[in-house]
């Protein structure tokens, strides 16, 4: 027959792209996603797309974002059985024990990352998020920003302390609040079942893009071409408007034809990492084995299975060893993880959130109305029963003091770096064996404290919005005279 191996669906026309952007060294962003051509891993899971940003500095924030992606990806696919919301929580819930547990074997004192992945199974879009990288979905001439950010800033608005022109203005404002990693467990917000219907846009984006893109920028750079055309037209915009970090997309266009696709029984998802890679493909896990593949094999391709899967067994089981080694645990992420609902988002099942629109297929998108989401995360209702994650954060180990000790600090700016930042004080930083920096300052006009002093292990690892310690500077005078700003006299408590 001429359709033998193929299968009927609404076609997802898709397109990732990443950037350093013009300010960072290096891109610690990952994206990365899975379109299955086989029925029925169609059927059960449909397609997984997700955008990452790690946060530490050096290599450690590329390689938690490109573990924990391909991670989840790996996972969801390898419980067909399950609900696409239970899947995604669990496997980001799962991946973030590890990052956090590697971290802390390792003495890495911050390794993190954000996430927001997209599963649209079907005409149903279901999206999981944590950190600030977002979804968005553009339909008839409106944008709606499914997801909510997980920083300073996002919440000040949520609760009333500060407008949302005001909020983009707050010094410290992205300072996460949630991320992958940052403790050993966290709450993942889902959003679902959005319907979807033919010439929607779901956008999957980091920080780098939604700093400077507001909604009507985004409907018109969206508004015609590819995915790809409109992926590299997002990445320009960044960039053109200051590209201070690194930007990445993921666009889906949702098509409005019936289309068959060849089935390629050698399409298998990504394997992922382990975290000690440094990036090098490492299988961790078995590939799932659809039953075409099952009705090939041959007595060879049994035994070479069987090997893989004895080698995957063992080091699955080395890692499973190094992660749980009893060690002491000191919470050196620098993030302060809300175990709350988030406020205005009234409690909802799965299934809750809804873009209402006619049963038929419309052939006339104006006459859908777009409903702004609401959800709320799924920690109760979804929590996985077995291997329980901890439910406390362990109490970081901090040095005793009788009082408060007075400080001078700067507060790093984009692009700022240890040497910038000594030279405008005249000291040689070339001299100086120690950096800290202080996680919580408050630097109102009348009261400037600041708490919980931490080392920096790697001068080249400093990023914005870190209030760094000049402890060479003893004199206020000195300390706020200094050309630039920045710079505050304060007390602290190491």
């Amino acid at each position: 027959m001429e359709n033998e191996g193929k299968v009927e669906f609404l076609p997802l026309e898709s397109a990732q792209n990443t950037d350093p952007g013009k300010k960072r060294p290096n891109n610690e962003d990952w994206v990365t996603g899975f379109e299955p051509t086989n029925p029925l891993e169609i059927q059960k899971s449909g397609s997984l797309y997700i955008v990452a940003d790690g946060v530490g500095g050096a290599s450690r924030g590329e390689r938690a974002s490109q573990y924990a992606s391909e991670r989840v990806l790996f996972d969801f696919f390898q419980e067909p059985n399950v609900h696409p919301a239970v899947r995604l929580e669990r496997a980001m819930r799962d991946v973030c024990k590890g990052i956090y547990e590697y971290a802390q074997d390792s003495n890495i004192s911050r390794m993190a990352t954000t996430m927001v992945a997209a599963n649209i199974r079907g005409n149903v879009l279901t999206v999981a998020n944590v950190g600030d990288s977002r979804c968005y979905l553009i339909r008839s001439g409106k944008v709606v920003q499914i997801t909510e950010d997980h920083n300073i800033a996002a919440e000040l608005v949520r609760n009333g302390s500060l407008s949302v022109e005001e909020a983009k203005h707050t010094k410290s404002g992205n300072t996460l609040l949630r991320s992958l990693g940052g403790d050993p467990d966290v709450d993942v917000d889902i959003f679902g079942e959005i319907d979807l219907f033919p010439g929607d846009i779901v956008l999957l984006c980091s920080d780098g893009l939604t700093r400077y893109v507001e909604s009507e920028t985004l409907l018109y750079l969206c508004s015609d071409g590819t995915a790809e055309q409109i992926s590299k037209r997002l990445i320009d915009f960044a960039n053109e408007s200051g590209g201070a970090d690194n930007v990445s997309v993921y666009v889906i266009k949702v098509g409005s034809d019936v289309v068959m696709k060849d089935f390629d029984e050698e399409k298998t998802i990504p394997a992922p990492i382990a975290l000690d890679t440094n990036g090098a493909k490492k299988p961790i896990g078995k590939k799932p084995i659809s039953d075409s593949h099952k009705v090939s094999l041959n007595r060879g391709k049994i035994i070479n299975i069987g090997l893989l899967s004895l080698l995957a067994l063992v080091i699955f089981f080395g890692i499973l060893y190094l992660t749980r080694r009893d060690k002491d645990r000191i919470d050196d992420s620098g993030l302060v993880l809300s175990t709350s609902t988030i406020v205005g988002f009234p409690t909802t099942p799965v299934g809750g959130v809804t873009i209402s629109a006619p049963n038929a297929t419309p052939t006339d998108q104006s006459d859908l109305p777009l409903v702004v989401p609401t959800a709320t995360p799924l920690t109760a209702s979804l929590t996985p029963t077995e291997n329980e994650p901890p439910t406390s954060t362990p109490t970081p180990q901090e040095t005793p003091t009788s009082g408060p000790i007075e400080f001078c600090i700067h507060e790093v700016q984009v692009g700022e770096g240890i040497s910038t930042i000594y030279d405008a004080f005249g000291l040689n930083y070339a001299n100086i064996k120690n950096f800290s920096y202080f996680r919580d300052c408050k630097l109102d006009d009348e009261n400037k404290v600041c708490s919980v002093e931490k080392e920096i292990e790697d001068e080249n690892s400093i990023q914005s919005g870190m209030f760094l310690i000049i402890k060479e500077v003893r004199e206020q005078e000195k300390c706020e005279s200094i050309v630039g700003g920045n710079n505050y006299w304060i007390f602290g408590r190491p």
